[in-house]
C-alpha cells in the first residue's frame, strides 16, 4: 500500500492529487529572501542546506474527461540530473493511476503548465530504442507561446527544458485552442515565460492549480520569490496582483510543497 494522496469529491468531477516523487533543492535559493531559520521553522532542513519538494501532478475526471496535469518527472533523466536534484519516486505514475482505479490508456489529455523537466516529462517513458508517450491516447497540451519560447529559452533556464521531447509527438495541441468550458487559463511570465495557472470550475468553488507562480504554501509570503524565476521582481508583482483579485474560499494546490498539498484560501 501507499500513499496515494487527496481525494477531493466536488459533484460530478473527481480532483485527484497525485504524489509524483520528490525532489531536493538548496533552501536559500528554492525561497529567496527567507534566511535559513525562517525556512527551517516551516520545512526541515538538512545538514547540507537542502529542503525536499514535492511534484503533485493533478488529475481531474469529469464526464468520459481525464485531464493530468503536469505528470512530474521522467524516470530515465540523465544520472546527472537524478543526482543534481535527488529524483525519488517510489511508486511508478502508471501504479499511482492504478491504485485509484484509472488505467494509463484512459488518459484523455495531459496539460502542460510549463515545459521544465520537473513538470511535464513524467509524461514520456523509454521503451527499447525510443522515447514515447506514457498516455498513448491522451492529447498532449501547452501553451504555444511557451513551446515557441521554450525551443530558444533564455540561457539561465535553457537547461531546465525538455521540448527534445515534445518533438516526438505527432502533434502537439494548443491550450490557445483549448475548448473545455469547466478549465481556464491564465498566463504568467515571471517565473517562466508563458507558463499557465489552470482554474478549475466545480461544484464546490473554484480550484486553482498554482504551477510555479505559487509552488508552496510559504510563497504566500508578501515579498517572498523563488531562485529559479526567470524575472522576479514581474513574478512579485504577478503574485500580488493574483492574489488580489482571488475569491475568498477558492482551493490552492500546491506543486512543490512537501507538507501541504492545498489550501482553502480565506
Amino acid at each position: 500500500m501507499w500513499e496515494i494522496g487527496s481525494f477531493i469529491f466536488l459533484m460530478a468531477m473527481e480532483v485527484k492529487i497525485l504524489p509524483c516523487g520528490k525532489l531536493k533543492v538548496q533552501a536559500q535559493e528554492m525561497i529567496k529572501p527567507l534566511t535559513m531559520k525562517e525556512i527551517d521553522a516551516r520545512y526541515q532542513v538538512d545538514h547540507k542546506g537542502f529542503i525536499p519538494l514535492a511534484m503533485n501532478a493533478l488529475l481531474l475526471e469529469e464526464g468520459d474527461s481525464k485531464v493530468l496535469i503536469d505528470p512530474g518527472t521522467a524516470d530515465f533523466l540523465p544520472a546527472r540530473l537524478k543526482q543534481e536534484y535527488g529524483f525519488k519516486m517510489p511508486v511508478p505514475l502508471e501504479e499511482l493511476l492504478f491504485g485509484l482505479h484509472v488505467d494509463p490508456d484512459e488518459i484523455t489529455d495531459v496539460i502542460f503548465t510549463h515545459l521544465h523537466f520537473d513538470h511535464g516529462s513524467g509524461a514520456f517513458k523509454r521503451v527499447p530504442g525510443n522515447i514515447v508517450k506514457r498516455f498513448p491516447h491522451a492529447r498532449y497540451h501547452v501553451l504555444k507561446d511557451h513551446y515557441q519560447y521554450a525551443l530558444r529559452p533564455d540561457r539561465v533556464e535553457a537547461s531546465s527544458f525538455t521540448t527534445v521531447f515534445l518533438k516526438r509527438l505527432d502533434q502537439i495541441h494548443w491550450l490557445e485552442d483549448w475548448d473545455n468550458d469547466w478549465i481556464s487559463f491564465e498566463v504568467f511570465h515571471g517565473h517562466t515565460k508563458g507558463m499557465v495557472v489552470p482554474e478549475i470550475q466545480s461544484g464546490e468553488g473554484t480550484i486553482y492549480f498554482m504551477s510555479d507562480l505559487l509552488p508552496m504554501e510559504i510563497f504566500l509570503k508578501p515579498g517572498t520569490w523563488c531562485g529559479y524565476d526567470l524575472d522576479p521582481d514581474l513574478l512579485l508583482k504577478e503574485k500580488q496582483d493574483f492574489l488580489q483579485k482571488l475569491r475568498p474560499e477558492s482551493r490552492l494546490i500546491f506543486f512543490h510543497d512537501p507538507l501541504k498539498e492545498s489550501i482553502i484560501y480565506a
